[in-house]
């Protein structure tokens, strides 16, 4: 490649070992990080998720390109990779982040939801839930979860991806956006992703084949487009969050339901646990706050102290 040619501006589609899909113009090319690695202020497991805007210098005749920075992010959905022990980019500038949960197998896991939902708000990515394996019947509890999320302001989906049913109004939703969907193994995730783009899954055990990666597990996030416009990113099943990348002070700002409480606490470093004064318990005690996930609350506390 000559170094005359212009740098122009990509998005990342997915990556493995430092080589990155990257779309220009509807074009994609297999690049590579220019040096191996992007400049960083911080440690960090990856310098390119999905999502990521980059620039490039590309042989068009080759599909092939050298990246050689990375345009500022809107946002990123991070989680912390306690092998690395590194902040991990699952994918970069959402308009939207998905969280799923199944009815029954696995069973439904209102922790998990909650610590996804914790990690959009801490990123400033709005959010909402997907209960798939609807036609399974979810019981009282389940539905009473869906509703609190609901109150909460969260878009609350009810589907059975096999069956294809409500996932046009998932369809309708995501529109012109760029989301991520995230879930444990198990909840359907990719059977969704199948259904709102056919033959999506597929792709990805095409690019886990051809990098020994295993073809039937999604091992890394990948971007597809969205029928109707926009992006849809798929990422690998997560068993939990590690919230080892907040400070303790700002785990009750994540939870929109203890945010206006916790201004009128006595304390200004009030964790909301155990101090006399505390108005999130206040609120907690009157039912205002659900029990389910001032526990949720509780127990990421606990995480997040490090």
């Amino acid at each position: 490649m000559s170094d005359a040619r212009a740098l122009q501006l990509g998005i990342i589609l997915h990556g493995i070992n430092n080589i990155f899909t990257v779309r220009i113009e509807n074009v994609s090319y297999m690049c590579r990080l220019k040096g191996k690695r992007l400049s960083s202020e911080h440690r960090r497991y990856n310098a390119l998720a999905p999502g990521d805007q980059v620039y490039c210098v590309v042989d068009e005749a080759q599909r092939t390109g050298m990246i050689t920075e990375a345009a500022p992010r809107r946002n990123a959905f991070v989680r912390w990779n306690p092998k690395r022990n590194a902040p991990q980019t699952i994918a970069a500038n959402l308009d939207l982040m998905l969280v799923l949960a199944s009815v029954d197998t696995p069973p439904f896991r209102p922790r998990f939801l909650d610590a996804a939902l914790v990690a959009a708000e801490h990123a400033g990515i709005s959010a909402g839930v997907v209960l798939n394996k609807f036609d399974l019947g979810p019981d009282e509890r389940v539905l009473e979860r869906m509703a609190v999320y609901a109150s909460l302001g969260y878009q609350v989906f009810g589907c059975s991806a096999v069956n294809h049913k409500g996932v046009s109004e998932i369809l309708d939703a995501t529109r012109d956006l760029a989301v991520l969907l995230v879930g444990q193994s198990g909840v359907g995730k990719s059977t969704l992703l199948n259904a709102l783009v056919p033959g999506a899954a597929a792709k990805i055990g095409d690019l886990s084949a051809k990098y020994n990666r295993g073809r039937h597990t999604t091992r890394f996030a990948a971007a597809f487009d969205h029928p109707e416009s926009g992006l849809i990113i798929d990422s690998p099943g997560i068993r939990e969050f590690s919230l080892q990348l907040f400070e303790a002070a700002e785990l009750s700002y994540a939870f929109p339901e203890m945010r206006e409480p916790a201004s009128r606490c006595r304390f200004s470093t009030c964790t909301h646990s155990h101090e006399p004064g505390c108005e999130v318990r206040a609120a907690f005690e009157a039912g205002i706050i659900h029990p389910d996930r001032y526990e949720s609350y509780l127990r990421l506390l606990d995480r997040s102290c490090i």
